[in-house]
């Protein structure tokens, strides 16, 4: 009778077979595949990616849950299948890495957040513009509100500044993001 098959991640496959890497929770599983893997993985995607290889080596009986269902304690042991079991490494460079790297919807939505606040931002500077060039009209009209206008007129000006500032911090952020 011939050893059964199974095509498995080459990481996660390298991660199991260590014969010290026994009696392991998914969170433990996790940061050993996130240590080891060379691209940058979104940690929400690759607990998932690595739940769902868990879970389907359990239907196969190569790996054996312990611990209650609702238990924020369990574990997974190897079971005889286990080490019977001829394993096929699967290369990530290709389909899983693009599915657990960060999703371009991701970078959409941040683009999408950052041009409403670039919006924001416009329209409040117009706005404190505004209100400084009224502060210098109403000082011409009433000269004897001079100590008053001017306080406001000067922070009318300095929220101007800071708005500017936000403005061209948004838009190199916006710049970099459509790179």
């Amino acid at each position: 009778m011939s050893k059964p098959s199974i095509k498995i991640n080459a990481q996660l496959n390298s991660i199991i077979q260590d014969e010290n890497f026994d009696n392991f929770s998914v969170t433990q599983l996790l940061d050993s595949y996130l240590a080891m893997c060379a691209v940058t993985k979104e940690p929400n995607e690759a607990r998932k990616y690595v739940y769902r290889q868990i879970h389907r080596l359990v239907k196969k009986g190569l790996l054996l849950k312990k611990g209650t269902k609702n238990s924020k304690r369990i574990v997974y042991q190897k079971s005889e299948l286990f080490f019977e079991t001829k394993f096929i490494e699967q290369n990530t460079t290709t389909s899983t890495a693009n599915q657990i790297t960060s999703a371009p919807s991701t970078t959409i939505d941040a683009i999408k957040q950052l041009e409403e606040r670039l919006k924001e931002s416009e329209v409040d500077l117009l706005t404190s513009i505004g209100e400084s060039e009224e502060y210098m009209r109403l000082y011409q009209s009433f000269p004897e509100m001079k100590t008053h206008l001017e306080s406001q007129y000067l922070q009318a000006r300095e929220r101007s500044s800071k708005l500017l500032g936000q403005i061209k911090a948004i838009k190199s952020v916006l710049s970099h993001q459509r790179k």
